[in-house]
């Protein structure tokens, strides 16, 4: 017996009721409201089709032809659909896709799911991830409502199939007997799964898990670190990454090695709703040898690094820096840190409108051989307050209000209180120029003890009370001038200030704790004070003129050249001053050249000329050129001009390095680092790399040779290479020395 069918084509309008599922039917589109039924969901479904056939015996709709099937966030595509009311059952074939919530695409070739498409059987499926990862496999199966994907005799990767070939192994796969992906636990977990690179298979597991790309943390065993040779001799670490709620993660890394046993570390991050904190530290027993060689058995040796910030209101927040370690040597030897000064500081500072206040306390730890004695500076306080525009006498006012403490235990301490006020307007006149008038007016109170003075023959340290009061004016004009030629504008500026003070007599009354290093350079040379730091000020009176002058290209490429001196006109004899090259009259000329006409060239050369007669003083020439395919850089530093209390003022380095990315996916590097003044071992350090990357994978093999000695740790060799699956992981193996590294993704 025929069984009776009603058809719905292009063209048909009416409405069809049948066992509780009504469908209104538009051109072409046919919208379905479910009204509950076995296992139905009420969520409305839509579906478009080109063609609908609907049995009313069987209670069959069988929809053709560029199907689309919605039901909430799943969309079905397929060639033709077929529903059973009774079953409840979605039959889809041909060229399937189904879209899912949370982004992932599903291709197959035939699949039976539930009415709200949440469950059922796939086969032939592939399944595109929100990264572009892929996974496939001949069968699938869907339960616990859409939380679990079985996929059977199935292979992972994020590799990009060959465009000429896609039948080709990627470059690296995982194929597993099977694959479960847990939608709640966010995981992709294998069995029985085979790492493949070219696919040939070079490691077995019985099982492995990772994240799905939607994780961004997630608690595992992080890459392993292994390697012999060096300082730790055979060494082994599996950090373990904990997170243990949204708002906070630990990671623990017991590292494993002949010469030094078991270190453990450990890394704790946590955010609070006011801030954040961070803390890094490890602790080991074992021995450790001296500067002079002796070796002490059984120590415990250690380090902790951290930080944190937190709000305390709209204006102000408070904070930590903490670097502190058990001796000298340890932070070098483990490959923690290369700093030779620790800085520990806790602070609070506060914003507002254009005003910043800010309270420190430091502790400085030296690691070098024979350093000196470091102060506790508590406090080092400051607050600046800046006027608006226009606010006095048409221009803007400051003012700045300092107290700085630094407590030694042996040797002078010092205790500076400061008020500095200011005024500045700037004046254009309708010729073109630019008129600058600045002026202010100084205070420090200095009370001292045990200071002894450079002049003091005694060489007692006494304590005494100083009081200084410097004002301070300055009258700059410039007068920019620009004219286009052809694609490229060119622009002259000549700069003038004149700057007048008091001649400051006896500065060495005060202890010099901030103004040591003094550089000459085009940066500084119209500041007010060229010294660094308030503890020496420069002071009397000076013209200082120079000129800037550049082509500038339309494309963006340009070239700059700046060329300045300053003129002494009081007598200031000062012999910090002379020594730095500012001089008693006449100071040293400085300038510098920039060049860049594209991204092929990037060269810039500063330089300090001694007055008397134009010999190099300073010099730093940088250069970076070339195409990708082949790069070149240089970084050459020579100085002849002692900073205070140098001891051996001349210093020359050169920075070498050579790079090639000469395909698409290889590149490679060389650069090398000498210090040109050294007379046992002029090269100090060398490197070179040799990486592989591509969309899914990075091979990176890195040596270096370090042949510097610091806090009584030689450098020595290191070779290691790097295997970087992405969303797998990190594998770092160093073959000599004991690198180390943590990261965060969990396998």
């Amino acid at each position: 017996m025929k069984r009776p069918k009603r058809r719905l084509r292009n063209g048909f309008r009416g409405g069809l009721m049948a066992l509780g599922m009504v469908a209104a039917v538009s051109i072409p589109a046919v919208a379905l409201a479910q009204g509950g039924g076995d296992g139905g969901s009420n969520q409305p479904v839509l579906l478009n089709a080109d063609e609908l056939t609907y049995d009313e015996t069987l209670g069959i709709v069988i929809a053709s032809g560029d199907v689309e099937l919605a039901q909430g966030d799943r969309l079905l595509l397929a060639d033709r659909v077929t529903y059973n009311e009774k079953t409840s059952v979605v039959t889809a074939t041909g060229n399937i896709r189904l879209l899912e919530p949370s982004g992932d695409v599903i291709f197959a070739d035939y699949s039976e799911l539930t009415n709200d498409l949440a469950q059922g059987f796939v086969q032939q499926v592939r399944v595109l991830l929100t990264d572009n990862s892929r996974v496939a496999g001949t069968e699938a199966e869907r339960t616990d409502q859409g939380r679990y994907m079985r996929i059977n005799r199935a292979v992972y990767s994020p590799c990009d199939l060959c465009e000429s070939d896609p039948t080709r192994a990627p470059l690296w796969q995982l194929r597993a007997n099977r694959v479960v992906h847990d939608k709640e636990e966010k995981e992709i977990v294998y069995r029985d799964a085979r790492l493949e690179m070219f696919g040939i298979p070079v490691l077995y597991t019985p099982y492995f898990a990772h994240p799905d790309p939607s994780v961004d943390r997630k608690s595992g065993f992080l890459s392993p670190v292994f390697g012999y040779g060096g300082n730790l001799g055979t060494f082994g670490a599996v950090p373990y990454y904990w997170t243990i709620a949204p708002d906070k993660d630990l990671t623990l890394t017991p590292l494993f090695s002949s010469e030094d046993g078991v270190q453990m570390r450990a890394e704790w991050r946590q955010r609070f709703e006011n801030g954040r904190l961070l803390l890094d530290g490890s602790i080991v027993n074992a021995d450790r040898k001296t500067s002079s060689g002796a070796v002490k058995e059984d120590e415990w040796r250690g380090h902790l690094f951290g930080n944190g910030l937190f709000d305390l209101n709209d204006t102000w927040r408070t904070g930590f820096d903490l670097e502190k370690t058990s001796d000298r040597s340890y932070l070098r030897r483990y490959r923690i840190s290369g700093e030779d000064i620790l800085t520990s500081r806790a602070f609070i500072e506060g914003f507002r409108g254009r005003n910043y206040a800010v309270a420190n306390a430091y502790q400085f730890d030296d690691l070098r051989e024979n350093s000196e004695n470091e102060p506790f500076v508590i406090p080092m306080a400051e607050a600046q307050l800046l006027g608006e525009p226009d606010s006095v006498l048409g221009g803007r006012w400051s003012l700045g209000l300092g107290l700085v403490g630094l407590q030694r235990s042996e040797g002078r301490d010092t205790q500076r209180a400061s008020v500095e006020a200011g005024w500045q307007r700037e004046f254009m006149a309708d010729t073109g120029f630019i008129t600058t008038v600045s002026g202010s007016l100084r205070s420090d109170a200095y009370y001292v003890t045990d200071y002894v003075r450079p002049d003091d023959p005694t060489g007692r340290g006494t304590t005494d009370t100083e009081l200084r009061l410097f004002p301070q004016g300055q009258v700059t004009v410039r007068y920019p001038v620009a004219r286009q030629i052809g694609s490229v504008q060119h622009v002259i500026e000549p700069v003038v200030s004149l700057t007048s003070s008091p001649v400051l007599e006896d500065q060495d009354d005060i202890p010099n704790e901030d103004s040591q290093d003094i550089e000459l350079s085009p940066t500084n040379l119209f500041r007010t004070n060229r010294f660094p730091g308030v503890d020496r000020l420069d002071s009397g009176t000076r013209v200082t003129y120079g000129v800037n002058t550049g082509v500038y290209g339309f494309g963006g490429g340009f070239s700059e050249f700046f060329l300045g001196q300053s003129y002494q006109l009081s007598n200031n004899d000062d012999p910090a001053l002379v020594a730095s090259g500012l001089g008693k009259d006449y100071s040293d000329i400085v300038g510098r050249i920039r060049v860049s006409p594209g991204p092929y060239l990037d060269l810039q050369y500063d330089f300090q000329l001694a007055e008397e007669n134009l010999e190099a003083q300073v010099q730093q020439f940088r250069i970076s050129a070339g195409v990708p395919v082949l790069r070149a850089g240089a970084n050459y530093y020579y100085r002849d001009r002692p900073t205070t209390g140098d001891t051996e003022p001349r210093r020359e380095y050169l920075t070498t390095s050579l790079s090639s990315n000469f395909s698409e996916h290889w590149s490679v590097s060389v650069a090398q680092n000498r210090d040109l003044q050294a007379t046992d071992n002029k090269l100090r350090s060398t490197s070179a790399s040799l990486t592989y990357t591509d969309e899914c994978f990075t091979f990176q093999i890195i040596g270096q040779r370090d042949n510097t000695v610091r806090s009584g740790e030689e450098g020595g060799d290191t070779v290691y290479f790097r295997l970087v699956f992405r969303n797998l992981g990190e594998v770092e193996a160093p073959i000599l020395s004991g690198a180390s590294t943590t990261s965060r993704t969990a396998s």
